[in-house]
């Protein structure tokens, strides 16, 4: 069962990362400046950090949230995605589970990445948000040091798959939220 998802800003405020108070003054902050990103400017102002604005954001989607800094990637996944395609979308495969591989990226509905690494896997892809230093960082300890060329500026978006639509707690349990639902559909 999915849960319930929230607004970024009431999951940031539900989990005491940022104080009512905080909230106001960014609003008149993102008035006064034009900017439509509360998130940017939430961290700009240094009330949260920008990996708690892409858990929020990321629960807000649908999507799960992979901590990379966190979590144990799972070898078997890394093997299934040449590392020229990791380093192109700045998407690093963490898990692998039957015919299904969850993809770290910041933005989880490019598409063209998405496609791209499920015709190299041969997998259904399942994408999960990840904060992008700690992409390029895991990509750089599991795949080597080359440089990491940005993803595309072109992006197309979509509805989030029906697999991902539950709000993570946290990443083990969501993959297997994500698990029981692909097995589901």
């Amino acid at each position: 069962m999915a849960l319930p998802r929230k607004p970024m800003v009431q999951f940031l405020v539900e989990k005491g990362y940022l104080k009512q108070e905080q909230f106001v003054e960014a609003q008149k902050v993102l008035q006064q400046t034009g900017q439509t990103d509360i998130g940017k400017v939430l961290v700009s102002l240094n009330m949260v950090g920008e990996r708690e604005v892409l858990q929020a954001k990321a629960q807000e989607m649908g999507f799960a949230f992979a901590d990379l800094d966190r979590i144990q990637i799972d070898s078997s996944a890394l093997n299934v995605v040449p590392e020229r395609m990791v380093k192109t979308h700045n998407a690093i495969p963490v898990k692998k589970e039957g015919n299904n591989l969850w993809v770290a990226m910041t933005n989880p509905n490019n598409l063209v990445a998405l496609d791209d690494i499920k015709i190299a896997s041969g997998l259904r892809v399942i994408p999960v948000v990840a904060v992008t230093g700690a992409i390029e960082d895991a990509i750089k300890k599991y795949y080597g040091g080359g440089a990491v060329v940005p993803e595309a500026t072109t992006v197309v978006t979509t509805a989030p798959p029906p697999a991902a639509s539950a709000a993570p707690q946290n990443f083990n349990a969501d993959i297997r939220m994500a698990i029981a639902n692909a097995g589901a559909g």
